[in-house]
């Protein structure tokens, strides 16, 4: 009985929204860094199949395109699928018909596919100073000195 009497729901919902600030600022980054890669792929040429944020399950998802967007169970990072690219064994193609294609990714030249995957990390730099510029912005409320 101590135990639901020492519960304060106001510290509970502080708490609670604590935690969706967290969530929806770690889903901007992985947004923004799988918009990376996905947009340079796109400006390469490479035919992407599939760009989801999350992994597991597909919660929600449509097809605009030949692109499919879809927002996944497992909200701890995201993927960009793109045709030619096997994350699990990089060496291996599945077929010599998709790495002749030519908007698979495998068919890029070297410069194109650095430029995808460097893609992801350049756009969490600009994402991080983007954010820390509207932080600044907003300022901390502080006392003025007095003497």
């Amino acid at each position: 009985m101590d135990l639901i009497a020492a519960f304060d729901p106001a510290k509970f919902a502080s708490t609670a929204l604590s935690w969706v600030w967290v969530a929806l600022g770690l889903g901007l980054v992985i947004f923004f860094h799988e918009l990376g890669h996905f947009a340079v792929a796109k400006w390469c040429g490479v035919f992407v199949e599939r760009f989801s944020i999350g992994f597991g399950p597909i919660l929600w998802s449509f097809k605009r395109g030949d692109t499919e967007y879809a927002l996944s169970a497992v909200p701890f990072g995201g993927y960009v699928k793109m045709l030619g690219q096997d994350d699990m064994d990089p060496s291996q193609l599945s077929s010599e018909e998709i790495a002749e294609d030519p908007r698979s990714y495998s068919a890029k030249k070297v410069w194109q596919r650095m430029a995808i995957i460097s893609a992801g990390v350049i756009m969490n730099i600009i994402t991080g100073l983007l954010f820390f510029a509207i932080a600044f912005n907003a300022g901390v409320q502080a006392r003025p000195a007095r003497l």
